[in-house]
This record gives C-alpha cells, sequence and structure tokens, in this order.
C-alpha cells in the first residue's frame, strides 16, 4: 500500500490547497509466477489424512504419517464404534514415494472402495471407503485445508464457554475407554461428575453473565487438575464430567477433592464483584461399580446426588 499524500488541488481564490490521494493497492509485478510459488509451497506440507463422512465418529480425521490399522479394537489408530465393522478391518499402507494403499484384513462384511469390493488397492485423493456402515474419505491436504480442519474440529469438539469436550466427544471416548477395559489394555477407568453449587443465586443476584463466568472458569480450573491424567466435558449448564482411564476409585476420590479444593481457592472476579461456588462430586469405577459406560456415568452421577444431599461441597462414592 502507498501512504497517504498531500497533493495541490484548486481552491476557488486560485491558489492551491492539498488534498488526500487515494489509497491504491501496489499491483503484483507477475501474478501468475506469485500464484505457483504459493501452490508450491502448499504441497511441500501436504499430508494425507482419513476423514470419516458417514458413521458414528463422523467428523473425525487421522492424519497419516506411518501405517494403520481401522476397526472396532479400541487400541486401533482409528477405533470405531461402528458394531457392522470387524475387530481389525484395514490396514492403510504407506507404500513409500507418496503412495497409500487399502488392505483388507480379512473382514466379516469387506471393504468397498469406490463401490467396488477390494481387497489391496492404490488409493487416490477423493477416494471413498466404506467399512460396514462407516464411510471413509481418503484426501490429501494442504496446510491451509490442514488448519481450517483442524479449527473445524475444535469448533465441532470442543466447548466455547469451559474449553472442555462437547458430551458427545466425551461419550464416544469414554465408551472406547470402556471398550479397552473389557479386553484387558487398560485396568480400571473412573468417571467423575459434578455439580457446581450456588449458580442460582449467583444468577439472581448477580446475572446470567455472571453466572455464564462462573461456569465457563469453572470448567477452566476443572480442565486444569484434570490434565493429562483423563478427559472431561461441560453438560446440562453447571454440570460437568470426567474419564480417568487407568486410575483406580481411591485415586479418583483425591482427584476429585482437589477439583473441590481448587474450585475453593479460585477467586472468581468479575467487573469488581466477587463470588464464591462451591462444586458437589460423585466419583465411580469400572469394573466394580458399572459393567458398561452407561452404567458407569449413572453411578457416579448418583453419587453426586449424594454429595448434594450431604450438604453439598463434597465428594460422594
Amino acid at each position: 500500500m502507498i501512504p497517504w499524500a498531500r497533493m495541490p488541488e484548486d481552491d476557488s481564490k486560485g491558489g492551491s490547497r492539498p488534498r488526500k490521494a487515494h489509497l491504491r493497492t501496489k499491483p503484483l509485478v507477475d501474478n501468475n509466477q506469485f500464484r505457483e510459488a504459493l501452490q508450491a509451497e502448499l504441497r511441500k506440507h501436504s499430508r494425507p489424512v482419513l476423514m470419516v463422512v458417514a458413521g458414528p465418529e463422523v467428523g473425525m480425521r487421522l492424519r497419516l504419517d506411518r501405517s494403520v490399522e481401522v476397526g472396532r479394537d479400541p487400541s486401533a489408530s482409528l477405533p470405531l464404534r461402528d458394531e457392522s465393522v470387524s475387530w481389525r478391518h484395514v490396514r492403510f499402507e504407506d507404500r513409500g514415494a507418496g503412495e497409500w494403499a487399502v488392505v483388507d484384513l480379512s473382514s466379516t462384511n469387506g471393504t468397498l472402495l469406490n463401490g467396488e469390493r477390494v481387497s489391496d488397492s492404490r488409493l487416490k485423493p477423493g477416494d471413498r471407503i466404506v467399512l460396514g456402515k462407516t464411510i471413509l474419505e481418503f484426501q490429501e491436504q494442504d496446510a491451509i485445508q490442514q488448519g481450517f480442519n483442524a479449527e473445524l474440529e475444535r469448533m465441532l469438539s470442543e466447548d466455547e464457554l469451559s474449553g472442555l469436550w462437547v458430551k458427545r466427544r466425551f461419550d464416544a471416548q469414554l465408551a472406547t475407554t470402556v471398550a479397552a477395559v473389557d479386553i484387558g489394555t487398560v485396568d480400571v477407568v473412573s468417571c467423575i461428575v459434578m455439580d457446581l453449587d450456588g449458580v442460582k443465586g449467583i444468577n439472581d443476584t448477580h446475572g446470567h453473565d455472571m453466572g455464564a463466568f462462573v461456569i465457563g472458569t469453572s470448567g477452566q480450573v476443572i480442565g486444569r487438575v484434570i490434565a493429562a491424567q483423563g478427559f472431561a466435558t461441560r453438560f446440562g449448564g453447571d454440570e460437568f464430567a470426567a474419564a480417568l482411564p487407568g486410575v483406580a476409585k481411591d485415586e479418583a476420590v483425591r482427584i476429585a477433592d482437589n477439583i473441590r479444593e481448587a474450585i475453593r481457592a479460585h477467586v472468581f472476579q468479575r467487573n469488581g464483584i466477587t463470588v464464591h461456588p462451591g462444586i458437589s462430586l460423585g466419583v465411580a469405577s469400572l469394573p466394580g461399580d458399572a459393567t458398561d459406560a452407561e452404567g458407569l456415568f449413572r453411578a457416579a452421577d448418583q453419587a453426586m446426588y449424594r454429595a448434594k444431599r450431604g450438604g453439598k461441597n463434597r465428594v460422594a462414592i
């Protein structure tokens, strides 16, 4: 862009006065050369990606940097909850020099590539692979596409207020973790269900903006305590849940109490107003308290209500 310039302009008295020049964009010397250089740079950073375009995991994507296997096995690179998919259904194989292939692993329902049943076939961008009721698309994405899809995935899977996972993503990962316990690759999984205390009073006294601030900030506090120990979600307004793979109940109770203490110690201050919410937490584990993901969540939820009835701002099992 060129700077503002003062240019002479005739006035009604025969003199001249300065005027502002219009802002102009400097043209590119060679549009084609610039465009080709940009496209070449983007191609350098292109990566193959598997995108789930239909099925229970729709919207999920897996960047391919090595050969991977896909199926219902929770330890697969892309675990699928589709019951019509085999335990280890298919392998996406890196054959070097940018060449990828899909290899069926003797699956029950077979593998379709663009509508044709295949056992071993080379892939090209845009190919669609059908595994049972799940459809995958093989894509090559440049840096711009990768950034766009990463942001889209974040928007679809992250709660805007708290930064935690949305319930849908939490439920899917909890089901995968429970399946891992069933086959013995994970020993135990614990669940914590949480409900903030005092939010209604905060809303009534200070307005819903303050209530939303408390809920969102509480989610951030919970996320920091959970960190790499598990994953968490916000659901139902001021309710939260966390799952802790490999964490036994006694340790989960300790983590729940750390969350309670972190909420108590945090200064919830906005626009010069300070409020003091509490939190009630319930803990359950699988195996022991439940046999499936739904039962585990329900057992932790019932424990949370025992904490409420017991006086609030406490942990119950």
